[in-house]
């Protein structure tokens, strides 16, 4: 009855009443209506039941399974390469690709947006692209009003050294930048241009008045 779990997982946004009645069958099938055994199975069944939890606003459902995968599927931070990933007590080489993709999901989970995915075309909007990953990741970037806000995590910090992306889809017209001295933006026909200093940092790009 665990594999119902991923079942409902992959039915919910189509037939969210069905959906809701399989996964609540399977929790109780998996004792998940309770606090688990620890160590958790490593598979998908337990991640694709954490992302319903926090679709369907599932409270208390949300904190167990979240604590008992922080317990039992190794969460982990690769400083040398920049990644992080849950090694589910596999003992392998390369962490399970599939098994990561359901706990990363659920990391991005929230009320409505596995079923919103289904729901309609999703709305276009600018994109930040061509990141020098791992050299440098994004540990944040969302809009607040016209404000972009960044968040830049470099593998390693060289003030000396810079970095540059682009944000494809910005409203046209001139852009001005809040971050470390020395970032700039610059607007080309098809995007805006960001380079700045390789530190951590927080960076804002806001439309020029």
């Amino acid at each position: 009855m665990r594999a119902a779990l991923t079942t409902a997982f992959y039915v919910a946004p189509q037939e969210a009443e069905e959906a809701q009645r399989l996964f609540d069958a399977a929790c109780r099938s998996a004792r998940l209506d309770q606090d688990p055994d620890l160590p958790l199975v490593a598979g998908r069944g337990v991640p694709s039941a954490l992302v319903l939890a926090r679709e369907w606003g599932m409270t208390d459902l949300t904190e167990r399974l979240a604590s008992a995968i922080d317990a039992s599927y190794e969460p982990t931070w690769d400083n040398a390469r920049g990644e992080f990933t849950w090694g589910m007590g596999l003992d392998e080489e390369h962490p399970r690709g599939q098994f990561n993709a359901f706990l990363a999901t659920a990391e991005a989970a929230g009320p409505g947006r596995w079923t919103a995915l289904s729901a309609a075309p999703l709305e276009r909007c600018p994109q930040v692209v061509d990141v020098d990953f791992p050299r440098v990741a994004l540990r944040q970037a969302d809009w607040a009003d016209s404000t972009l806000r960044l968040g830049l995590a470099p593998l390693r910090e060289n003030p000396q050294q810079r970095t540059t992306f682009r944000v494809i889809g910005a409203a046209p017209g001139s852009w001005q930048i809040a971050g470390p001295p020395g970032s700039t933006v610059e607007r080309t026909e098809h995007s805006l241009v960001i380079e700045t200093p390789l530190v951590s940092t927080d960076l804002e790009l806001t439309p020029s008045a």
